[in-house]
């Protein structure tokens, strides 16, 4: 199936993406990779980050991708995929799920590009139940520290409605706030763009 022949659910999944000020990220950067470029959905960050658990996806299918950051506070990456229809979405999510093994981890590792840090991850994964406006999948929760000091806290939503899924990552560098605060607000952020969906 030709990517065009989706052109219309494309634009509708990308007019879902959230803007800089509606993300809370005004005054940083935002970069867009176009529609149809995207070969793999990353899944998560895995304890070695050069061996991302993903699954290849018929790039026909992705729509645009935008990430938007501001340094020290956070990154937004937003991506979608338009099915032909609602089966073959689902079978996309159930080889989603077969790596969610890999996103389930506590361990360290030594930085790739600096040995002097030390990096430690904790990464859980877990079922995002049906909500409002009918999407569900999978929510991973991940924490990074750089030697023992908290670096990021993020959540990761893997999402399907109907011939649809999105890959939604919140990245938050703040320091200060307690963890389960940022965790709230990170799906806070994520929810936005699903509650567009009416």
């Amino acid at each position: 199936m030709a990517y065009s022949a989706n052109a219309s659910a494309d634009h509708e999944v990308t007019d879902l993406f959230l803007t800089p000020a509606e993300a809370d990220l005004t005054g940083g950067y935002t970069r867009t990779v176009a529609e149809g470029t995207l070969t793999q959905l990353g899944v998560c960050v895995p304890l070695n980050p050069m061996n991302i658990p993903s699954v290849p996806v018929d790039k026909h299918y992705a729509t645009a991708k935008q990430e938007i950051g501001v340094p020290y506070k956070g990154h937004l990456t937003q991506q979608g995929w338009v099915l032909p229809n609602e089966a073959d979405a689902s079978a996309l999510m159930k080889q989603v799920t077969r790596r969610l093994p890999q996103c389930r981890y506590h361990g360290s590792t030594s930085d790739p590009v600096d040995r002097t840090k030390k990096i430690s991850r904790t990464s859980t994964a877990q079922a995002y139940q049906p909500d409002g406006f009918g999407w569900h999948g999978h929510q991973i929760e991940q924490l990074s520290n750089v030697n023992g000091e908290r670096a990021s806290v993020s959540t990761i939503l893997v999402v399907q409605r109907g011939p649809i899924i999105l890959a939604l990552d919140y990245i938050n560098y703040t320091t200060e706030t307690p963890e389960h605060a940022l965790r709230a607000y990170n799906l806070g952020i994520l929810r936005k763009i699903l509650n567009r969906a009416a």
